[in-house]
């Protein structure tokens, strides 16, 4: 379905890029999208109004804010002031800033506001990369998968990257997708200010550059009709994508004297104690995202239990015994000492030594499962013990509904896959991602569900896509192209 002659030099004009998209998706079924739009404000709104939750890394991202807006400087508020900091990038914070200057300093409901707009918006966009991979009658299914996802909404409410994350990714995406059918620059130029975005958001957010990067080499190799002009979109896609990286850089060779543009893995400034040995021993247990919360956010500042770690986590009683000493330690001043950590990666290196296979390749494939397929409710007022039924009922049956959701999302999206492989366009393009990002956090030893939310874009457009082929299924004389 083409844009009218009229609507088309409108969009051209004023230039903003997803106007052609609204009105492409709006032309022919307005009131449909008009009410679900709508609905899916309501249900956001919902969200802020009775679920929101500031967590640890939205007071980080708050603090840098405030002292960008009071002392004009990037850092984050100590005793003696704002001090100078890496920790972060600055997209979040930058836009916390926005929204603070606009509504008042720790008013967090303001960039709630804020994402609920970008949050819609990202529903038109899965919308439109599922018009321009599957066609039609898929697109609906897409935006009413994503206006509905329940863990699109509750992340509306917390004051953290994955709206805006989420959004950058399905914008750079459908742009990808425009640039290959329209043949224009400025497609790849918008793909990569979208590619942009979300690596200033999050240092992983790189995996997007190189995950629509990798496609286009293999379009260059198979389409040498076309190569010119994928060279040129390949190199304009990663020079605009990497440019607001150069001036972040300079400033963090002129404040701290390190080569740094993005930030570390540990997300520390430089001379700052990394607790090495920990996070090693953690990794030699770690699958669920229950760890997670119960150990891995406690560390440091908060006492730690050893009833709340896993029998699997030792590989004898007198390691148990080892460890349940370390942590009185720890938890005498609540902070991890050089010593304690130096004991920790000690038993760390024991445990990789005797079960090499069960760290180096079942444990990441245990929590990249667990991130997929856990019941998402990090951002829900309930126990994150789902399996726990008898001790809270209400929290245990409420986490298995939505776990199913989740099942059903990521189910339809396989079967979807399995069933239209042949029929998806750009298929490599899209699938790219997901399986980049996934093999990346297995290398991570986290244990966050939310680190695979960013792929929904791709899960979503699977899933409508299983849902148009059954409509058509059942009605033969309709075809998916709608």
């Amino acid at each position: 379905m083409a844009l009218s002659a009229p609507r088309t030099a409108l969009a051209r004009s004023v230039g903003i890029w997803y106007i052609p998209v609204v009105l492409t998706l709006i032309n022919r079924h307005r009131w449909w999208f008009l009410a679900t739009t709508v609905s899916a404000v309501l249900l956001r709104l919902f969200f802020i109004l009775k679920l929101p939750l500031i967590v640890g890394d939205s007071l980080v991202y708050g603090s840098i804010a405030k002292c960008i807006l009071s002392a004009h400087i990037y850092g984050i508020g100590s005793a003696s002031g704002c001090v100078p900091t890496l920790i972060r990038l600055p997209g979040y914070p930058s836009f916390l800033a926005l929204t603070f200057g606009i509504f008042g300093q720790d008013r967090y409901v303001g960039a709630m506001l804020f994402q609920l707009f970008f949050d819609v918006l990202t529903c038109f966009l899965i919308a439109d990369i599922t018009r321009r991979a599957l066609g039609g009658r898929a697109t609906r299914a897409a935006f009413l998968l994503a206006a509905f996802c329940p863990f699109l909404m509750s992340y509306v409410a917390a004051p953290l990257t994955e709206c805006l994350e989420i959004f950058c990714t399905a914008a750079a995406i459908d742009c990808a997708l425009v640039a290959l059918d329209v043949r224009r620059l400025r497609w790849w130029a918008l793909c990569g200010a979208a590619c942009s975005g979300a690596i200033l958001l999050r240092a992983d957010g790189g995996l997007l550059l190189g995950s629509i990067g990798l496609p286009l080499l293999l379009f260059i190799y198979r389409q040498p009709d076309r190569r010119r002009e994928l060279i040129t979109a390949t190199l304009l896609l990663g020079a605009v994508s990497l440019a607001p990286l150069v001036p972040w850089t300079i400033r963090n060779w002129r404040v701290f004297h390190v080569f740094q543009p993005l930030v570390t893995v540990h997300a520390t400034d430089p001379g700052e104690f990394l607790t090495l040995g920990w996070e090693r021993w953690y990794t030699t247990w770690l699958i669920d995202y229950s760890g997670t919360e119960d150990i891995g956010f406690h560390v440091s500042g908060e006492r730690i239990d050893i009833n709340d770690v896993p029998g699997y986590a030792f590989a004898s009683p007198a390691q148990r015994a080892k460890v349940a000493q370390l942590f009185d330690q720890y938890n005498e001043r609540a902070d991890m000492s050089e010593e304690t950590d130096r004991e920790f990666g000690i038993i760390a290196a024991e445990n990789i030594r005797r079960r090499p296979i069960r760290h180096y390749l079942l444990l990441p494939i245990a929590r990249v499962l667990d991130m997929w397929f856990r019941p998402r409710t990090e951002m829900l007022p309930l126990d994150v013990h789902f399996w726990q039924i008898r001790r809270d009922p209400h929290d245990a049956w409420c986490a298995i509904a939505i776990g199913l959701v989740n099942l059903a999302y990521v189910g339809a999206a396989i079967a979807g896959l399995w069933l239209l492989r042949r029929r998806i366009r750009y298929l490599p393009l899209l699938l790219t991602y997901p399986v980049v990002r996934s093999l990346f956090l297995a290398t991570t030893g986290a244990s966050e569900d939310r680190y695979t939310l960013e792929c929904y874009p791709v899960v979503i457009l699977l899933a409508a896509g299983l849902l148009g082929w059954y409509l058509t299924r059942k009605n033969p004389g309709l075809s998916l192209e709608g």
